[in-house]
C-alpha cells in the first residue's frame, strides 16, 4: 500500500502520522511545496513581532518523521492528478503512483484585483517566507508607516506585531466594526477602544480603490499612496491585505472531483472519488470551508485514519477562537446572530460577556477581558462542563 498527500501542513502532517497509528509497514509519501517542515502557522505573528525565532515554529522534530518512517519531498509541485491511473505528476516530470491519496493542500491568502497590488511594498501573510520578506521591507525602509487591510483576527494580530516594531499601523476594514465574524457590535466597540489605547489606528467603513507609487524625500525609497473608494487618500511605506483565504482547488478541479468553494467531502472526509481524500483549509463539509487550525488538525487526522481503513465519521468543528491580543483575551464560538434564543450579557469599559443559549442548549458565547469566564464558556460551549453553572454566574 502506497499513501500519499499532497501538502505538509497540519491537516497533511496529522494525516501521515495517524496513517502510521494504524498501518506501520505501508510507504507513505508527503509532497510539499514548502522548504520547511510543518509549522505552527498561528504563531508567525509572534515570530513576526520578534518574540520567537524560527526554531519556535515547528511542532515536531525532524527526526519525528524518519522514526516514522515517513518521506517527505520538499520543494516539489503536483501538476496534476490522474484518478483513473491513481497517479500524481510532479513538476521534475515523475509519476508517483498512489493506493490512497489525500489532498491538503491548505488555501492562498485572498487579495483585490485593484490597480498596484503586486507593487513593491505590498503583502500579504501566510508563509514563513511572507513574514521574511515584510521584515526586510520594513528593516530596510525609514518611512515606517503601515497599512493593514482588513480587520479580521490575522489582520489584528499583524498590527499588533509590528506595533511592537515601532511601526505606525492604522487598520482598514471594509465592515462598519472590527472582527465582523467574532464580534457583535458592543463587543467590538471593546476591543476597538482596548486596540486604540495600545496605539493602533482605524478607519472602518472603507475599502482600498488603488494604489500607486510616489516619491519620497529619501532618493534611495518610494512611497506607496491608497486611493480609497471613500475618495480618502493614504500615504505609507507598507501596506499588508489580510482578506481571508481561498481554498487551493484547482488540482481537485482539474482531476474532475467534486468542487465548490472547496472540495467536496463526506462524513469520512473522502472526495467524490472513494480513494482520494481530502482535509484542511482546501475542503468543504456540509457547505462550510472552516479555514482554522482547530478543524484542519482534526480533518486531517480522521483523513488519515479513514485511509488506513477505519470508519470514524466528521460531525464538524464548532467555530471558535481563543486569542490574545496585545495582553486582551477573547474567545468567540458559535452564532451569535441567532435571534430564537434567551441571552445572557454583561458589559464594562474592558469587559463583556454574551452568551445565546435556547431550551438549555449552547448557541453562542462571546468573552472579552476575563480568562476564567473564557474557560468556564469553552468548556460549556464544547459541552464539557453543564451549561447551568454559566447561566447561573450571569444571571
Amino acid at each position: 500500500m502506497h499513501y500519499c498527500i499532497i501538502g505538509n501542513g497540519v491537516a497533511g502532517t496529522e494525516a501521515a502520522f495517524a496513517i502510521r497509528s494504524q498501518d506501520s509497514s505501508s510507504e507513505i509519501t508527503v509532497v510539499t511545496q514548502a522548504a520547511h517542515y510543518m509549522y505552527y502557522r498561528p504563531r508567525l505573528i509572534e515570530y513576526l513581532s520578534g518574540t520567537i525565532n524560527l526554531e519556535n515554529l515547528y511542532i515536531y522534530k525532524p527526526s519525528v518523521y524518519d522514526e516514522k518512517h515517513i518521506e517527505l519531498l520538499f520543494t516539489t509541485n503536483v501538476l496534476a492528478i490522474d484518478k483513473n491511473k491513481k497517479t500524481i505528476q510532479l513538476h521534475n516530470g515523475a509519476d508517483m503512483h498512489y493506493d490512497k491519496l489525500c489532498i491538503a493542500t491548505g488555501a492562498y491568502p485572498a487579495i483585490p484585483d485593484i490597480t498596484g497590488n503586486n507593487l513593491n511594498g505590498v503583502f500579504t501573510l501566510r508563509e514563513i517566507e511572507d513574514a521574511d520578506a515584510i521584515l526586510s521591507h520594513i528593516d530596510n525602509t525609514a518611512n515606517k508607516d503601515v497599512v493593514v487591510v482588513g480587520g479580521g483576527l490575522l489582520g489584528l494580530e499583524t498590527a499588533h506585531s509590528l506595533c511592537k516594531r515601532n511601526c505606525n499601523v492604522t487598520v482598514i476594514e471594509f465592515y462598519d466594526r472590527l472582527l465582523p465574524k467574532q464580534l457583535d457590535n458592543e463587543g467590538a466597540v471593546i476591543i476597538k477602544q482596548l486596540l486604540e489605547q495600545k496605539g493602533l489606528q482605524f478607519i472602518l467603513s472603507e475599502s482600498v480603490a488603488s494604489i500607486n507609487t510616489i516619491n519620497t524625500i529619501n532618493k534611495n525609497e518610494h512611497g506607496l499612496t491608497l486611493h480609497c473608494t471613500s475618495g480618502r487618500i493614504i500615504d505609507a511605506s507598507t501596506v499588508i491585505f489580510s482578506m481571508g483565504i481561498k481554498a487551493r482547488t484547482d488540482l481537485a478541479k482539474n482531476a474532475g472531483l467534486t468542487v465548490n468553494r472547496g472540495i467536496i467531502i463526506n462524513n469520512y472526509l473522502q472526495t467524490s472519488n472513494p480513494d482520494i481524500f481530502a482535509a484542511g483549509d482546501p475542503s468543504e463539509h456540509n457547505g462550510i470551508c472552516y479555514g482554522i487550525w482547530t478543524a484542519s488538525r482534526e480533518q486531517g487526522k480522521l483523513a488519515g485514519l479513514n485511509m488506513a481503513g477505519a470508519n470514524n465519521e466528521y460531525n464538524g468543528t464548532l467555530l471558535s477562537v481563543v486569542l490574545k491580543i496585545t495582553g486582551i483575551d477573547l474567545y468567540s464560538a458559535g452564532d451569535f446572530t441567532r435571534k430564537d434564543c434567551t441571552v445572557l450579557s454583561q458589559r464594562d469599559t474592558s469587559r463583556y460577556v454574551k452568551f445565546l443559549y435556547k431550551e438549555k442548549t449552547p448557541v453562542a458565547s462571546i468573552v472579552i477581558g476575563d480568562m476564567n469566564i473564557i474557560k468556564l464558556a469553552r468548556n460549556v460551549m464544547e459541552g464539557k462542563t453543564s451549561i447551568d453553572e454559566l447561566i447561573a454566574l450571569l444571571q
